[in-house]
């Protein structure tokens, strides 16, 4: 039996639309931090969100990175799985939504805690690559805790 990874960190957006991209960028960054372990998983969803299906049996923990809505850009939120996310975003649903819908279909015994971890934005109004300064600044906060987070579940 293959060995499951303590945590995956999932970036979740859209690098096309701005702002959206934020929790796609903080991933692509962490990938390098954490390339030479099996402990901890760092994948992508730019797209469909039930993708996470493919490897929801390859980690203890789901930790999701993902643009949110709220009424100042910039906030950091992070939201237990209880919690639906609703996100500011291009995807057809949120994850809250998506890791329900697989909970309920049993994809996986036992089902992974997860969470999310945002920064709020606008929505965007039309496409463009890069974050604007407060996203940009709030997600080298959030980068910082979600490594703190990660380093301190490796200790457990």
């Amino acid at each position: 039996m293959i060995r499951k990874s303590k945590v995956a960190v999932v970036g979740i957006g859209n690098t096309l639309a701005g702002d959206d991209g934020v929790g796609v960028l903080i991933a692509e960054r962490l990938q390098m931090r954490w390339e030479e372990t099996r402990e901890v998983l760092v994948a992508i969803l730019p797209g469909d969100l039930f993708t996470v299906s493919d490897f929801l049996a390859e980690a203890e923990e789901f930790l999701f990175i993902d643009a949110i809505a709220g009424d100042r850009a910039g906030e950091i939120r992070i939201l237990g799985s209880a919690q639906r996310a609703f996100a500011a975003s291009l995807h057809q649903t949120d994850i809250g939504a998506v890791m329900a819908a697989l909970r309920k279909l049993e994809m996986v015994d036992p089902f992974p805690a997860w969470q999310v971890w945002g920064i709020t934005i606008e929505t965007p109004e039309e496409l463009g690559e890069g974050l604007s300064p407060e996203i940009a600044a709030a997600a080298d906060v959030l980068e910082v805790r979600v490594v703190e987070y990660v380093e301190a579940l490796l200790a457990e």
